[in-house]
């Protein structure tokens, strides 16, 4: 069994209930976007760190290590510099190592790891966009993508294509948490939904100075 995890943008409480909700799994995959928006991103680094999470690196991720936020808007730009501002040496060194792609190959199966697209890592990708064709990039059996927080499976039958969502910051109009299951052997696909306290967050937010709004968002799932 492996878990897929996406986007959990320094939103510790929402990764700690989807590392409680998950089953007994022989690896986590991470599509990136560790940091940004919220504050608890050492914290959130330092948890896939300890459970040795295979993961790449998103927008944000990338936006933070270069201090480089020209394509955010102002919502996202505040919190990335905050970020910026507040990540431990340590943790933006584990930032810096993670690659911007991966491949895998697990169970007879080749698995490959992007963020936006294949063929561009900052493209927005949703459920009607994709097609079989999207596989043919990396050899893949397995495409597993995020950067929308919209959750979905493409399931081709022998293919299949999977966004798991985004852990921190969903914008399905569902403010649950949201990750993906996947077992290779019986060719089962899952996306799992976890409530937690967004409450939590939301106070952190305030006492860090970051825009209410980004508290807001994630009462209303967008």
């Amino acid at each position: 069994m492996i878990a897929v995890i996406s986007d959990i943008h320094g939103n510790y409480p929402a990764l700690m209930a989807v590392l409680k909700d998950m089953p007994r799994v022989d690896l986590i995959l991470c599509a990136g976007d560790l940091v940004g928006y919220y504050p608890f991103p050492n914290e959130v680094v330092m948890e896939i760190r300890r459970h040795r999470v295979a993961c790449i690196r998103g927008n944000h991720d990338r936006a933070v290590i270069n201090n480089e936020y020209s394509r955010f808007n102002r919502y996202a730009e505040a919190a990335a510099i905050w970020t910026y501002e507040h990540l431990d040496k340590e943790n933006m060194d584990y930032l810096k190592t993670l690659r911007d792609s991966m491949i895998l190959n697990m169970e007879g199966k080749r698995i490959a790891i992007h963020h936006g697209a294949p063929f561009n890592e900052d493209a927005y990708i949703y459920p009607e966009d994709v097609d079989e064709g999207f596989l043919e990039h990396d050899h893949a059996d397995i495409l597993i993508l995020g950067h929308t927080h919209v959750p979905f499976i493409v399931d081709y039958g022998n293919k299949a294509i999977i966004n798991p969502g985004s852990v921190g910051q969903p914008r399905d109009g569902n403010p649950k948490a949201s990750y993906a299951l996947m077992d290779l052997k019986l060719w089962n696909f899952e996306i799992r939904r976890v409530e937690y306290p967004v409450e939590e967050v939301e106070r952190k937010i305030f006492e860090e100075g970051l825009p209410e709004f980004l508290a807001e968002r994630l009462y209303y799932g967008f």
